[in-house]
């Protein structure tokens, strides 16, 4: 895990080359996004890639690591949010989880199945996301049934603001690189997830360091050595 201290210039940059080198060398690619503070950045590598590796799109596949449950386009929704972006997918393969309009258990249930399908045909998954300032990270808050034991892949909860749908720990477990764009008043959770003394339950970022690797572009925090 690398804590960087560097501009969203610097990661959109990163991920931008990453993403091209893996559909360069011909990778079923998954791309998991966020929503929240990293939208702009997650469009911005979106048209490069359309701008430069158009012809590449095919083989990426692109699904959210959390979404916000809700009617089909509501103005909440992260798939949403990305669009009024300019996230333009072009030829990549891209799912709305709230594409059928049902009920919360109904949507989990399809999000799982979107989700196994995805992950089982990617070579390689490339994770963004963000961290709040109460270090949850996805969907998954800390003391959230999100962050209980029985949910292998997807889980759905009302929270205080929004009723939640997450990837889970275990599914996230199956990303190769993650990309943590972690800016704004978001120091001390940044010090908490680099000394790593918390439980996973109150700090759900630490699934971070089971994934082999890992960068975490930030303002205040730098590896240490």
């Amino acid at each position: 895990m690398q804590f960087l201290r560097e501009d969203k210039a610097a990661a959109i940059e990163a991920i931008t080359l990453r993403l091209q080198s893996e559909l360069a060398a011909k990778k079923r690619v998954l791309w998991l996004v966020c929503g929240g503070s990293n939208i702009e950045a997650e469009a911005a590598v979106m048209k490069r890639l359309n701008a430069e590796s158009a012809d590449l799109l095919g083989g990426l596949a692109i699904l959210p690591t959390d979404e916000r449950f809700g009617p089909v386009g509501h103005a909440d929704s992260n798939y949403r949010q990305l669009q009024q972006a300019g996230f333009e997918p072009g030829t990549a393969t891209w799912v709305d989880v709230l594409l059928h309009d049902v009920p919360l258990a109904e949507t989990v249930s399809f999000y799982n199945d979107v989700a196994a399908t995805a992950f089982a045909n990617a070579s390689v998954i490339i994770g963004v996301f963000g961290m709040g300032a109460n270090a949850h990270i996805a969907g998954m808050q800390p003391g959230s049934p999100a962050v209980a034991a029985g949910y292998p892949s997807v889980v759905g909860y009302p929270w205080e603001d929004f009723t939640r749908l997450t990837l889970t720990a275990e599914k996230l477990k199956h990303i190769q690189t993650a990309y943590v764009l972690v800016y704004g008043d978001k120091h001390e959770a940044l010090v908490r997830l680099q000394r790593n003394e918390e439980d996973f339950e109150q700090m759900p970022a630490k699934v971070l360091y089971d994934i082999p690797e890992v960068y975490i572009y930030n303002e205040t925090v730098e590896s240490k050595g």
